[in-house]
């Protein structure tokens, strides 16, 4: 019996001692465990869904940072996190009416900003490849301040909160370079506008948003990398009741926003 437990003891504190072995290939673990900045062009679509309704579309420059890392955990298993975040600003061309209803061609001085952070776990796939299905929350907002001779709004802000998850594959095609899909269903909660003309601020119900990006990154060196990425975003606001105020009758409509995108960058891999 004394010689069955100091055998299960040598077993056990052996497990102990025996490193996790990564599930990502060296080169998707340099891409996935670095420090990014990026520089980015957005083009936003913004549609009120009414018979007339208020309809901007334009490009604005921007800039984001992040962080990510792959941990060996377990067994052929990777623990995933990562946090970004992105600005986009500038004018936009603005289609639409005052509040009496007169039409008006405008600028919209538009600022985007959204932050987004990801759990999830790294799983082997063949030929080196990463499959990483994750959890992800965050936040984003629109300042949205229409330029005109007379004020039509004195400025709105729309901002909500982010739930959901989605996946990641990421697929070295040579010693230096590895492609990346990501597809994402969050949902907006908790979400608000505010108009600051007319002292009106309402929430917003639950509505869904859909991304895909495709993204390559290029290792100058085993530390310093080069990256860029595109994609194709999607969301809804569910808008507002109708409430009466001292001009009429005034709510937030149901509206589609459309965002594609394009980012470059540099990254810097502090994976060992």
């Amino acid at each position: 019996m004394a010689v069955k437990q100091v055998g299960l003891t040598i077993l056990a504190a052996g497990l102990l001692v025996i490193p996790a072995a990564r599930a990502a290939s060296p080169e998707v673990a340099a891409a996935e465990t670095s420090l990014s900045l990026n520089v980015s062009g957005m083009h936003t679509q913004y549609h009120e869904n009414l018979q007339v309704g208020d309809d901007e579309s334009g490009y604005t420059p921007g800039a984001g940072v992040g962080i990510s890392a792959l941990i060996p955990y377990g067994y052929e298993t990777d623990l995933y996190s990562s946090l970004a975040f992105e600005l986009n600003a500038g004018p936009i061309d603005y289609n639409g009416h005052y509040q009496a209803g007169q039409p008006l061609m405008a600028t919209d001085n538009a600022v985007f900003n959204r932050i987004e952070a990801r759990v999830g776990v790294g799983l082997p796939l063949v030929d080196g490849a990463e499959a990483i299905p994750f959890l992800a929350g965050g936040y984003q907002a629109w300042n949205r301040n229409v330029d005109s001779k007379t004020t039509i709004d004195g400025g709105e802000f729309y901002h909500t909160f982010l739930f959901g998850g989605g996946f990641k594959l990421d697929q070295p095609v040579g010693p230096a370079v590895v492609l990346s899909f990501t597809g994402e269903f969050m949902g907006l909660a908790g979400g608000n506008v505010q108009n600051n003309g007319i002292g009106f601020g309402r929430g917003m119900g639950v509505t869904a948003e859909e991304l895909i990006s495709l993204g390559i990154d290029y290792a100058i060196t085993p530390r310093w990398h080069t990256f860029g990425s595109i994609y194709w975003e999607h969301f809804d606001y569910s808008g507002t009741h109708p409430e009466y105020f001292a001009d009429g009758y005034a709510y937030e409509p149901l509206s589609t926003t459309t965002q594609f995108g394009v980012d470059a960058g540099v990254g810097y891999s502090f994976n060992e």
